[in-house]
């Protein structure tokens, strides 16, 4: 069976992408940003078909284009609610283990993605931690039943990681971690990464 992994963005349209990021850098660099970004992370799952079943969980799900790429198939609406009951809305209904992740994250690699889903074969959670106090990667393995995990947690904050590890641990759901990454959220950030 192959892994199973979405990617969650919002298709790269003015108004939609990073609002908080194209106040500070324009819409023109933000929408770059987020098309690269898609385009990586389709470069990175090209070659690994046989491995991995890639689906885009977008908002709105309409057909786009990067440079190289037209996303139109394997594509499912974001319900409306908050980050968590997206997320949730998605994991809960998959029948094998499977992972959610951003778009904005510069060094996303095979090998991160890998390690996690060799770490849900024996945890109910993965989670990729990000610099800032969030997270850049969720995977849920399908071997118990549970509540949604993400309620109640501060989203876009520096206790979004701290407020989901107490959800699950309350709900005795075990988790591991997968490589801490940067995710891009500010100008700060966007200045980093240009950076490197």
């Amino acid at each position: 069976m192959k892994n199973k992994i979405f990617i969650m963005s919002k298709a790269p349209f003015q108004g939609l992408i990073k609002n908080r990021l194209s106040k500070e850098i324009g819409y023109r660099k933000s929408k770059r940003l987020v098309t690269k970004a898609i385009e990586k992370v389709n470069k990175i799952f090209l070659h690994k078909k046989k491995e991995y079943s890639l689906s885009w969980y977008l908002l709105p799900c309409q057909k786009f284009r990067t440079y190289s790429f037209t996303i139109s198939e394997d594509t499912i609406l974001q319900p409306k609610g908050n980050l968590g009951h997206k997320m949730w809305n998605l994991l809960k209904i998959q029948n094998s283990s499977s992972i959610i992740v951003g778009t904005d994250i510069p060094s996303l690699n095979i090998i991160a993605i890998s390690i996690a889903f060799k770490k849900l074969k024996t945890s109910d959670i993965v989670i990729g931690p990000t610099y800032d106090g969030g997270f850049w990667l969720i995977g849920h393995s399908t071997k118990k039943k549970s509540l949604n995990p993400f309620n109640n947690v501060r989203w876009s904050t520096k206790n979004t990681l701290s407020d989901l590890i107490i959800n699950l641990k309350k709900m005795k759901l075990s988790y591991e971690f997968t490589h801490k990454l940067r995710d891009i959220d500010n100008k700060a950030d966007y200045c980093e990464n240009i950076k490197d």
